[in-house]
């Protein structure tokens, strides 16, 4: 068998376990803002498991200043790499409380985008009708109201949602392999 292909097969059989991990979702409850966190702030698990509080021991920016993806983050000593960053926006429909996401970019006004739930009915996705801008900042914050699905939510508060998987550690016997496919080149 040629090694290159030999290679090609390892490193994608490497990659296919990388994407079958778990996502997890997290909410910064410091605020909507993008500025890398202090060591010890809490997050809040949104999902798989809602409400866990998690202590962040520490944080490696790529160098862009702010969370963003590609950064790493080490929380109750797991590592998690951020896949995505994006606001979670805390709805109130008759007293009954959702967290919701955009999916994909949106620009300033939600509306015709779609939005997916984070809890409690995950990945429930819906389409923003409507609007109201009730502070005039352009942006959706609390105390505006949208409409999903033909309901009229109140936001009750926007947080920092991130979602990450978790960095598992190449075994020494793994890289060593690959290593030496690569030494006879």
């Amino acid at each position: 068998m040629n090694r290159a292909f030999l290679v090609v097969v390892i490193l994608a059989a490497l990659s296919t376990a990388a994407f079958g991990q778990a996502q997890y979702y997290f909410e910064f409850q410091g605020g909507p803002g993008r500025e890398v966190p202090a060591n010890c702030s809490t997050w809040h698990e949104l999902y798989p498991q809602f409400c866990l509080p998690h202590h962040q021991d520490s944080y490696c920016d790529n160098g862009d200043g702010v969370i963003s993806a590609c950064d790493a983050l080490v929380l109750d000593g797991v590592s998690y790499h951020i896949d995505w960053v994006g606001p979670t926006y805390i709805l109130n429909y008759s007293g009954q409380v959702s967290y919701w996401e955009p999916m994909g970019t949106s620009g300033s006004n939600p509306v015709c985008s779609t939005w997916h739930q984070v809890y409690p009915d995950f990945c429930y996705a819906s389409h923003v009708d409507m609007w109201e801008d009730t502070d005039g900042s352009c942006t959706v914050n609390a105390c505006d109201f949208v409409t999903l699905g033909g309901i009229l939510y109140h936001v009750q508060d926007v947080q920092l949602d991130i979602q990450t998987s978790p960095c598992s550690p190449v075994s020494e016997t793994s890289w060593g392999m690959i290593k030496s496919l690569f030494s006879t080149f």
